[in-house]
């Protein structure tokens, strides 16, 4: 862990909100490690006589340390005090006999001091060399010899404007929209491929553009002004967000958390106000409503949508993968089991009241799902509440549909205010569910204080569980289950809150045999694994490392996820039928 936070340092560093960034100009000098300690005390004098400080780091026990003073650049009072530090920073390593590149080279950036370094002498010697490889000067030119002047060839400087992007999020914190986006500092944290989640569809396609540096870049060059200003609304850099699956990955792993599943959002929301927004975003963006008739027609509907003509019909005029098979659509909806039941937890004995917030899937496709979690509670001895709330929006922000979604936020965020006013909790089984209610609203209902109290009262059924055994108020009873149970953890819920509360509670049962499969991200991501142009990509992200682990795994298993799209996606690539974490739990206590 320690060395983890070394590694990430730079990302780390770069994260600093605003302008003003621990820029690299002088990161990489070096001397004698017996002089390094007289050596450090005059460069930060320097630094703090230009009115700033510096970040130190490196490799004290060779002399070389990565020292990043703070510097806007964007002003012409920060470009000044660049030039003016590393002027004087120059001049110190000669003092004290070091280098100026300790490790990283010279390039443009410390090239210009090479004459002053090395002398005139070494520096001619430098040039015929050059010369008689490179007569002609073509090959990378203005490096180490004959260096342009700091002050060119600089991303950012006063010049430098954005496009003013009226943005249907709240981008406050990092500076705007623009801000958000130059978070991404190029230090390519996202380009790993063995561990983590990020980037799910680079690591596939191992494409730069697929990246979350690559897709950064794409926005900046819009937005500075190096490609026309149309391109906000264009195809191609549609195209180099396509393949984003908003799993909010980077939020958690990217070193400066360049939050690109909030950027897509906020890119879709003005793409598809220019475009028109398609037929199938509309059916997608409004599946509860879908969802709410297919319950009213089952079990027909279920039929006819899977039917190899309801199937021919959804791939060729919604571009619905025909491969897949669609969710069913219950005969009883989990609020109708809910309401319709003879038995409810009632009495004055029990420990308080807890509102269940059942999501679209749950509530009209797995409503045993839900059934299981108010089972759990009510043993817990909490009396159950279903609000009579919206869906949480996130299917419409996934399509770019953000003044709808902001509709269902209000709505849900002034309902259950009322409830956590008075001090119930709100519980939640899905993650991207509770992503929308404790991150999403908050971008999409700016300064809305009750979504602050209502985001701050949400929890996930895992972590609500894991909350009461850390108090020791988990009154439940467990049969011993010898079984193995591989847990894969939704992308939602590894960005926002992690996975030790699931696996935690999972080891509360005796005989239980619990692994977490370093997994990654699935690749259905809600419902990009159904659209036709996304299934093959789809499938390729889970066999990375997800589908393998299943199918290598001996004995009798379970699989658990709490994410509706990663049980869908498994199912249908292993034929291993996921649980949720609550199933374990009913059977575990002795339920059905």
């Amino acid at each position: 862990t320690v060395w983890s936070v070394r590694q990430a340092g730079l990302g780390l560093l770069m994260g600093i909100k605003g302008d003003t960034k621990p820029l690299p100009f002088v990161e990489d000098t070096a001397v004698a490690p017996e002089r390094l300690p007289d050596y450090l005390r005059r460069f930060d004098q320097i630094v703090r006589e230009h009115g700033t400080a510096a970040s130190y780091y490196g490799h004290a026990s060779v002399g070389c340390m990565h020292v990043r003073p703070m510097i806007n650049l964007k002003l012409q009072e920060g470009l000044d005090r660049m030039v003016s530090i590393a002027a004087q920073v120059s001049d110190l390593v000669l003092e004290f006999g070091g280098a100026m590149s300790g490790e990283h080279g010279d390039g443009i950036v410390r090239g210009v001091w090479n004459e002053k370094m090395f002398g005139t002498t070494l520096y001619n010697a430098f040039r015929e060399v050059k010369a008689a490889f490179d007569p002609h000067g073509i090959m990378n030119p203005g490096k180490i010899i004959d260096c342009p002047p700091m002050t060119e060839n600089l991303r950012y400087g006063p010049q430098y404007r954005t496009l003013d992007v009226r943005t249907g999020m709240d981008f406050s914190m990092d500076g705007g929209f623009a801000g958000a986006v130059e978070l991404c500092n190029g230090m390519g944290a996202c380009r790993k491929t063995l561990e983590g989640t990020m980037c799910p569809s680079y690591v596939v396609t191992r494409e730069e553009e697929h990246s979350t540096r690559g897709r950064a870049n794409a926005l900046r060059a819009v937005l500075s002004g190096v490609l026309p200003p149309e391109e906000m609304t264009g195809k191609r850099l549609y195209d180099v967000l396509d393949l984003c699956l908003e799993c909010k990955a980077c939020k958690a792993e990217c070193p400066s958390n360049v939050d690109m599943a909030k950027l897509k959002h906020e890119f879709l929301n003005h793409y598809y106000k220019a475009q028109g927004l398609p037929l199938r975003n509309r059916l997608l963006g409004n599946i509860a409503t879908l969802n709410s008739l297919g319950c009213f027609l089952a079990p027909f509907s279920t039929w006819a949508i899977n039917s190899w003509l309801g199937k021919g019909i959804l791939d060729r005029f919604f571009g619905i993968d025909q491969r897949r098979l669609l969710p069913p659509f219950a005969g009883q909806t989990f609020e109708q089991w809910f309401r319709a039941r003879s038995y409810r937890n009632g009495s004055t004995s029990v420990k308080g009241k807890i509102l269940l917030f059942p999501d679209t899937f749950t509530n009209y496709n797995y409503p045993l799902v839900g059934q299981a979690a108010t089972k759990i509670l009510e043993r817990l001895g909490y009396q159950v509440l279903l609000p009579q709330g919206r869906c949480c929006g996130r299917p419409m922000i996934s399509k770019g549909m953000l003044e709808k979604a902001k509709g269902n936020a209000r709505h849900n965020v002034e309902l259950l205010y009322e409830f956590v006013k008075e001090n119930v909790k709100v519980v939640v089984l899905e993650p991207s569910c509770i992503s929308a209610l404790r991150d999403d609203y908050l971008d999409l209902l700016p300064g809305d204080e009750k979504a602050k109290v209502v985001a701050q009262n949400t929890y996930l059924m895992d972590e609500f569980l894991q909350m009461l055994y850390a108090r020791d108020e988990l009154a439940l009873e467990f049969k011993k289950i010898a079984r193995q149970v591989l847990f894969h953890g939704h992308c939602h819920q590894k960005s926002l809150m992690g996975t030790a509360p699931s696996i935690q509670v999972l080891r509360l049962i005796p005989g239980l045999q619990v692994e977490e499969i370093d997994s990654g991200c699935c690749g259905m991501a809600g419902s990009f694994g159904y659209e036709k142009e996304h299934y093959d990509i789809s499938l390729a992200i889970g066999e990375g490392r997800l589908f393998p682990a299943i199918r290598s795994q001996g004995g009798e298993f379970d699989v658990v996820a709490s994410g509706i799209s990663c049980r869908q996606q498994i199912e249908h690539s292993t034929g291993n039928r996921p649980k949720h974490l609550v199933e374990i739990l009913v059977e575990a206590v002795g339920g059905k």
